[in-house]
């Protein structure tokens, strides 16, 4: 059962308990859908002496943008979505359960995917990697290892870091084999200096 129509045809890893929380919905894909946002928005997230869901941040992060930035429009907000707008450039945030199909999720809509990287984190480096276009226009961020990979710009997703660190006190960095492989292929030089 497909519940996300941008990946349909698409066959790939998710993870087997996001599966079996959604199987007995496949007659109903409306309850499927809102089983599994519930499902990406409960994944926890554990810094230090400190534990919050995907969900909880992804919806403190919707209210800080209505309630502090001036400048930034809320859209569209839901367990498993944030759209939001700086100026003219809307930007989305999604919380996934896997990464199948990643290259069908970029648009032209700068778009940043949250969810557990590791399982698919060979794939997703060597897309990124090989593909200039995708990794302008999309990232991937394990919230729970504080990395993303992609470079794709956006002034909301700067808005975001800046959450995390005055509101929990951590820092998203890039992936430490994402940089390393920008740097074999002669992307990015770290000169010294």
């Amino acid at each position: 059962m497909i519940l996300d129509e941008r990946l349909e045809g698409i066959r790939g890893s998710l993870p087997t308990d996001a599966v079996e929380a959604v199987q007995p919905l496949a007659a109903a894909p409306e309850a499927g859908r809102a089983e599994l946002a519930q499902w990406r928005a409960g994944r926890r997230i554990e810094w230090a002496s400190r534990t919050v869901t995907q969900g909880d941040l992804l919806a403190a992060f919707a209210e800080h943008c209505r309630s502090d930035l001036e400048d930034v429009d809320v859209l569209e907000s839901g367990d498993d979505l944030l759209v939001a707008r700086w100026r003219r450039e809307t930007s989305r945030l999604e919380l996934r359960a896997g990464f199948a199909g990643v290259e069908r999720l970029a648009s032209s809509t700068p778009t940043v995917l949250l969810g557990d990287v590791e399982p698919d984190e060979e794939r997703l480096l060597q897309a990124f990697l090989d593909d200039a276009d995708l990794r302008n226009r999309l990232a991937v961020c394990d919230l729970g290892r504080l990395e993303r990979i992609g470079a794709v710009r956006s002034s909301v997703f700067v808005y975001l870091e800046w959450f995390l660190r005055d509101a929990y006190g951590v820092k998203l960095q890039p992936s430490p084999a994402f940089t390393q492989g920008l740097i074999d292929r002669g992307v990015i030089s770290l000169g010294m200096g």
